[in-house]
């Protein structure tokens, strides 16, 4: 008969396991809908026609594996899994698959208001993936034993960070002006500092800060 903990350990690893699959299938999909001019004349022209969606990608690529790093890093604190987490992990993934379909959108419209419908999609993944730890951790006692401020440090990680990192990279991109590229900075050094201080005062787990 299978222990109630082995029973509960392949819960949460199935779970895993599909979510890397939900990443990986995304991000391939990314370079699948990624097709070449039917006319072109020279590498430059090629590149020259194609900067709208190579830069929509590279955007889109980095975006995916940052959620994947998160992903592997908030789930990696958990215990075990459950019915609600697996449709809040379902939620998030629902919208991380639709990742491709933006990315579309963005290369053939190139506006300001595609990159608005992308910011907000990619700051919905971030909220989804919040809810899904915040459930784990502070609710549904699936996460190991920590510092409530670390649990909550790292929701608010988890919520806010991708859509204001992706925010930030447009303006630079759209405004073609280094501040987005400034306030990527800040924010960084700003984090760096922080962790700094909540692991000197004991609120935060070495470990924690030995990801960033």
């Amino acid at each position: 008969m299978t222990d109630i903990t082995d029973k509960e350990a392949q819960h949460l690893h199935r779970l895993i396991l599909f979510s890397d699959a939900v990443f990986a299938i995304a991000i391939t999909l990314l370079a699948i809908e990624i097709h070449p001019p039917e006319h072109w004349h020279g590498v430059a022209d090629l590149f020259g026609q194609m900067q709208h969606k190579l830069m929509a990608y590279a955007v889109s690529f980095a975006v995916v594996g940052i959620y994947w790093i998160s992903h592997r890093r908030t789930y990696s604190r958990l215990r075990k899994a459950n019915g609600v987490l697996d449709i809040l992990n379902l939620a998030m993934l629902g919208l991380l698959a639709l990742l491709p379909l933006a990315t579309e959108l963005l290369w053939e419209s190139g506006s300001a208001a595609a990159a608005l419908v992308y910011v907000g999609l990619v700051t919905a993944i971030g909220l989804a993936h919040a809810v899904a730890w915040g459930y784990a951790a502070l609710l549904g006692g699936l996460a190991e034993p920590m510092p409530t401020v670390e649990k909550i440090y790292v929701l608010l990680r988890v919520a806010l960070l991708p859509g204001l990192m992706c925010g930030l990279t447009f303006l630079s991109i759209i405004t073609r002006t280094p501040w987005g590229w400034l306030g990527i900075a800040l924010v960084l050094g700003a984090l760096f500092l922080v962790n700094r201080l909540l692991v000197g005062s004991g609120k935060l787990s070495a470990a924690q800060i030995a990801e960033d």
